[in-house]
């Protein structure tokens, strides 16, 4: 470094190389012609003498570890949380669990099977394995409702039923017969007792096998709630107005530190998952942990194909640096060869282990080097987000403004999945926006078949339309048209034309006290046969909040309407979340592992970017001629 002095001027030259040859070739392969002459001229120079360097052979590390003690979910106040007991994942993302007709008569069937299997060698175990089965089958029987295809006010169920044939047959062949294994087990409490067991199955277990069925109902219930995670009764971590789970966990730290976690469309939560917020004290004291000590050997940062950091090593001759070629666009390229070239040795790793589910803060590293000086390492940047310049790649960045929990470097490792498998697409929602009508769809592209699979969206609405056009064909009397009495007019005016079933609206409207904002209401289009039969209502569980569900044992909705689908709550999309180029929300099965080889199970979903606007061909005030009529 060099400097041109005339006051009051200062310039500050950099003396750096020039190379008079492109090429990299007799650079790096350091030819040396004296070496003997190198050698003594080091030595004279006194670079022998290790005055300013040494190579590293211990690190100190000091640290503090705080476990995660809460989890948030959506709206649901702070539940306490276990970090080795259960991934954030599940947790986090499941969701409801549409139980079809098979898969509640598994259920009942692996219950009497365990029943069997508890009551082996005994004397009367057939009849109580009969009596328990008849008692659970007359309180926990799958039910088929008689609809009457003759009847107007049964038409919609009937044109759902044929329209779904393969679901109908196999809830057909089970009413009746199989035992509701599901509904028993979500009414059975964590603890179960004779009081939460039903009064019929209580009554027909002898008094001396009470014992043994009661144990079994327990374990029928923890196998339950150990093969499928669902939510409790509070509304779980998703969010429908946002599209996204909303989510956060709170670490046991003294001056209390909450992480609020961040939208994922790839449906993995790691530390970058989550931001900064602080919370309230968590009353583990001024520290919240004590300081450890831990000590290791530190150790090169090297990557496969690095060369040597010492001149006239052999190195592997299947890597070539000088054949690498870089634009000035391949950054990534630039930043690991000069790594490799510059800075490689100046590099360690000092592994240690943390446990999963926890924060860890490192107060600084001390480095012993083999001529006994100790180096303190300390953080090159301050508290996270305390700097506006200092930036680092695994700190916590603030989520909300104003004054922050001290925190210096530190390393969060949530209790997440390394990886799971993701089962096929059940449920599929296109919301996109159609700028002819002026209106949002949800299109749903992807819905339930009733037998644990799913189909077209728009082949479903089409049998569904089929079917009704069927039902009224034969229930409605036929009405003279212009075309049998010869005078059918050349133009017809029709005031809206139809969309297919699978297309749901959406409607602006304003946000609560507020004349400018504005957010998206679920509508309806409406449903011309049967007179008086409810709006078109989505099917995927997605766009169904707000919606009353079937009772899964009797068929009917609350109000005991067979066909009535009415509507608790309105639902509403903010409008920022539908942008032009739309949104997919997809919901599948997801499995996974856990630490001790558990098992699990649970219903995601996940939010993609969409293909761009649609059109519904929604169409108001319309004339169409006598060929457009018969088309």
């Amino acid at each position: 470094m060099a400097y041109r002095s005339c006051e009051p001027l200062r310039v500050w030259n950099r003396l750096e190389p020039r190379p008079r040859q492109v090429e990299l070739d007799r650079v790096l392969q350091a030819r040396v012609h004296d070496a003997l002459w190198m050698l003594t001229r080091q030595w004279q120079l006194g670079e022998f003498h290790a005055e300013d360097t040494g190579s590293p052979v211990l690190a100190t590390v000091a640290r503090r570890t705080f476990p995660v003690s809460e989890v948030r979910l959506g709206a649901e106040p702070a539940e306490p949380y276990d970090p080795t007991a259960a991934p954030l994942e599940p947790l986090v993302e499941r969701l409801p669990v549409t139980f079809t007709a098979a898969m509640r008569a598994a259920a009942g069937s692996y219950l009497l099977t365990l029943l069997s299997a508890r009551l082996a060698g005994e004397a009367d175990a057939a009849e109580v394995v009969a009596a328990v089965r008849a008692a659970l089958a007359d309180h926990y029987r799958l039910r088929r409702l008689d609809l009457d295809p003759s009847d107007e006010t049964h038409a919609l169920s009937v044109a759902r039923r044929r329209s779904g044939a393969r679901a109908d047959r196999v809830l057909r062949g089970l009413a009746g017969r199989a035992v509701d294994g599901v509904a028993l087990a979500q009414s059975l409490p964590a603890t179960v007792t004779w009081a939460s067991v039903p009064a019929p199955v209580a009554l027909a277990v002898p008094t001396q096998h009470a014992g043994t069925v009661l144990g079994m109902l327990q374990d029928f219930r923890d196998w339950f709630a150990t093969a499928w995670s669902v939510p409790g009764a509070g509304s779980g971590a998703w969010d429908p107005e946002r599209l996204e789970y909303d989510h956060g966990a709170t670490v046991a730290r003294g001056s209390g530190l909450e992480l609020i976690g961040a939208p994922s469309s790839s449906g993995r939560l790691d530390w970058y998952s989550f931001d900064l917020a602080p919370a309230e004290d968590t009353g583990a004291g001024p520290n919240g942990a004590p300081w450890q000590v831990a000590r290791a050997i530190p150790t090169p940062a090297e990557y496969a194909g690095m060369p040597a950091a010492r001149w006239w090593q052999l190195e592997d001759n299947a890597v070539s640096l000088s054949g690498l070629r870089a634009d000035a666009g391949d950054l990534a390229k630039l930043l690991v060869t000069e790594f490799a070239l510059v800075y490689g040795n100046n590099w360690l790793l000092v592994p240690y282990e943390q446990p999963v589910g926890t924060l860890c803060e490192v107060a600084g590293i001390v480095v012993n080097d083999v001529f006994g000086v100790r180096t303190l390492v300390e953080p090159a940047t301050g508290s996270a987000g305390a700097e506006w310049d200092g930036w680092d790649l695994f700190s916590l960045s603030p989520r909300r403004p104003g004054p922050h929990p001290a925190l210096g470097q530190h390393l969060f490792l949530p209790p997440a999945l390394p990886s799971s498998v993701d089962g096929p697409v059940l449920e599929e929602v296109v919301l996109l926006r159609d700028e002819m009508s002026n209106l949002v769809w949800a299109v749903e592209s992807r819905v339930p078949d009733g037998v644990g699979g799913s189909r077209d969206g728009a082949e479903a609405a089409r049998g569904l339309a089929a079917a009704l056009a069927v039902l009224q064909a034969a229930l409605t009397e036929p009405e003279s048209t212009p075309e049998e009495t010869g005078d059918r007019p050349a133009l017809t005016y029709r005031l809206a034309t139809t969309v297919p079933g699978n297309w749901i609206p959406y409607l602006p409207v304003h946000r609560p006290e507020s004349r400018r904002k504005i957010r998206l209401q679920r509508a309806s289009m409406p449903r011309y046969f049967p007179a008086g039969s409810p709006r078109v209502r989505p099917v995927t569980s997605i766009l169904r909040a707000g919606l009353a569900d079937q009772d899964p044992r009797t068929g009917r909705y609350p109000d005991l309407l067979e066909d009535g689908d009415p509507q608790q709550d309105p639902a509403f999309v903010n409008e920022e979340e539908v942008p032009r180029s739309g949104v997919v929300v997809r919901g599948r099965l997801r499995r996974a592992r856990w630490a001790g080889g558990k098992t699990l199970l649970w219903h995601g979903r996940r939010v993609t970017s969409g293909r761009g606007e649609g059109s519904s061909g929604l169409v108001f005030d319309a004339v169409q001629t006598a060929d457009e009529q018969v088309q």
